[in-house]
């Protein structure tokens, strides 16, 4: 049975035990991870990341009950824990981060810049005992300048993007390390989707960057919404 098959089958047997007689369900190639779905009485479509095409059929059985949970209960239903090891294993990160990185139009593909190289950057904060080495890490310049989203980083998929506005001699290398350091933060504090991203634990690690006041200056006076 092909993957596309498989997803149809194990959608249909979910929307069965919830009341659903017309279920529709197909891969589609999101850059981010993500799920999109409309429904009315007795149908439903859905349109599901195809970076889980290669699931085993118990992850995609499991989202599907969790989704048929939430679109016909209205609660928030857990993903499935076999869904949660297999996305957060190294395996899936090595499968998919590629993917992901091409599907990325405005990144470089590389910690390369006109003036800085971000693996610098990284290896200060290793050095100042900030950050851990993460051989996963994939990071790389915009090709834009961006000034609303300064920095990203998909936790998911391992990847950092830094704005270009950063590769530039005239703003300090500690601004640089700081953005980078935050990012690195969301990594090391790994995927929960129920925390808050900015949450008061995660601004309290923030503050442990020696020079997050004076950073933190320079970004209000570069990003529109830092």
């Amino acid at each position: 049975m092909s993957a596309e098959a498989s997803l149809q089958e194990s959608f249909q047997m979910a929307g069965k035990e919830f009341g659903y007689s017309a279920v529709k369900a197909e891969y589609t190639p999101f850059k981010e991870f993500k799920i999109k779905w409309q429904r009315s009485a007795g149908w439903a479509e859905f349109q599901v990341s195809d970076y889980l095409m290669d699931a085993d059929k118990e992850v995609i059985q499991g989202l599907a009950h969790s989704l048929f949970v939430r679109i016909t209960k209205g609660r928030r239903d857990p993903y499935p824990e076999t869904m949660k090891d297999w996305m957060t294993s190294s395996d899936f990160v090595r499968q998919k981060q590629p993917v992901y990185v091409r599907r990325s139009r405005n990144l470089t593909r590389s910690p390369m810049g006109r003036n800085r190289n971000l693996l610098d950057s990284v290896s200060r904060l290793e050095r100042q005992g900030m950050v851990e080495k993460d051989e996963e890490m994939f990071i790389s310049w915009t090709k834009e300048r961006n000034l609303r989203r300064v920095g990203y980083c998909s936790v998911l998929m391992k990847v950092i993007a830094i704005s270009s506005v950063f590769d530039d001699p005239e703003v300090p290398e500690y601004v640089l390390d700081y953005v980078v350091y935050h990012e690195m933060l969301h990594l090391k504090n790994g995927l929960d989707p129920d925390s808050p991203k900015h949450g008061p634990e995660f601004r309290a690690q923030e503050r442990e960057f020696p020079r997050w006041q004076e950073a933190e200056a320079w970004l209000r006076k570069i990003a529109l919404d830092w």
